[in-house]
């Protein structure tokens, strides 16, 4: 079993970015259409669509969904919206979508548990690929990714969306830059008020559990701001309140922890599925000895002594997941690093990991005991 030091943690995206050069050769002008094929569109994938087709110069070319009816919405939004109508497939294990002509990139959008290996298959075919988070299930399949990726010429994205979005690209600089002051602690919540949501969401070896497939958004910001991932944590909490509902459901839908960054840094994460209605709230927060910012408003806010006057970086809310896709667009056609790396995606899944673990062990787990 192997942890991920601090310095392999700083240095990746440095290592990758000194490939970018390399990359440039098959660099595409901005006017030259790029042919996307799409591979999911549930909802998260029905998102991604009416994002793509907001940006100009994509064409969606083929769609790939399991699911019939899926399929056929998502063939009629690229109709609806003025655009030709895309090739349809069925097929399960996406070859037909990778064999298809004139498709340069793909957009995945599909159960977790298929990630590593449509990812995998996605680079092997010579595609570039924008692939939703979390990156995959296991440190196997990670470091598989992560190793076909820097083999080949491909651009990598993973959906981590608030990557490029800068109400929070602005905030993570400030505090980088010492803006609250030495880092002390962590404060995330996901009290969900619109739950439980059923099928493979509620099948830990498919969705990851709770604990990754959505908590990952939050680890990624922490590790960005703190400028490190995890060491340790100490979680617990139960996965046995809604198996009325879905008699096979093994996920965490109530858990809490304390999770350990370097210099000690503690987060406190509290993740429910039971919360009433008026207690729907999600945040992610971090807080120094000089002020605290939370990440999703852009709001900093400061020790008294200090009588400085709240403030917000970022500007306003935005639609960061088509930020996120033209992101991934100019990466393609610039071949530069994408915002969002394959680094980035490892250690955040590697941060949730580490807590199941502890929730698993109901006791302290570092991150070298992360298999």
């Amino acid at each position: 079993m192997k942890s991920m030091p601090r310095r392999t943690f700083l240095g990746a995206t440095a290592g990758a970015l000194a490939s970018a050069p390399l990359l440039a050769a098959g660099a595409r002008g901005a006017n030259d259409t790029l042919g996307i094929g799409l591979i999911g569109v549930g909802n998260r994938g029905s998102a991604l669509l009416s994002n793509l087709l907001q940006i100009p110069g994509v064409e969606v070319r083929a769609i790939c969904d399991v699911d019939g009816e899926h399929l056929e919405r998502g063939l009629k939004t690229v109709e609806e919206a003025g655009r030709k109508r895309p090739v349809g497939s069925t097929d399960g294990a996406w070859k037909e979508i990778l064999a298809q002509d004139g498709i340069d990139a793909i957009v995945s959008a599909i159960p977790c548990d298929l990630h590593g290996r449509c990812y995998l298959d996605v680079i092997a075919a010579g595609k570039d690929l924008y692939g939703e988070k979390p990156m995959c299930l296991s440190r196997a399949d990670l470091d598989a990714v992560v190793d076909a990726t820097r083999a080949s010429k491909q651009i990598v994205q993973i959906g981590h969306q608030r990557r490029a979005d800068p109400h929070f690209i602005e905030p993570i600089a400030a505090v980088r830059r010492g803006e609250i002051g030495p880092l002390v602690e962590g404060r995330i919540l996901w009290s969900n008020s619109w739950g439980p949501l059923l099928g493979w969401f509620g099948q830990r070896r498919r969705s990851g559990d709770w604990i990754v497939e959505q908590a990952v958004h939050n680890w990624d910001v922490l590790n960005w701001a703190v400028d490190a991932p995890p060491v340790r944590a100490m979680a617990m909490g139960r996965d046995d309140l809604f198996r009325d509902r879905q008699p096979d459901r093994d996920v965490h839908d109530y858990y809490a922890g304390v999770v350990e960054y370097p210099g000690n840094v503690f987060v406190n994460i509290i993740h429910s599925w039971v919360a009433p209605n008026k207690f729907n709230e999600e945040y992610t927060r971090l807080i120094g000895k000089d002020g605290g910012v939370d990440f999703n408003s852009g709001t900093f806010s400061y020790r008294p002594e200090s009588k400085k006057p709240d403030q917000v970086l970022g500007g306003p809310v935005t639609n960061n997941t088509l930020l996120a896709l033209k992101a991934f667009v100019e990466s393609v056609r610039t071949r530069s690093e994408p915002v969002c790396t394959v680094e980035h995606g490892r250690a955040a899944v590697l941060a949730c990991l580490l807590v199941r673990a502890s929730v698993d062990a109901k006791a302290a787990v570092t991150m070298d005991q992360v298999s």
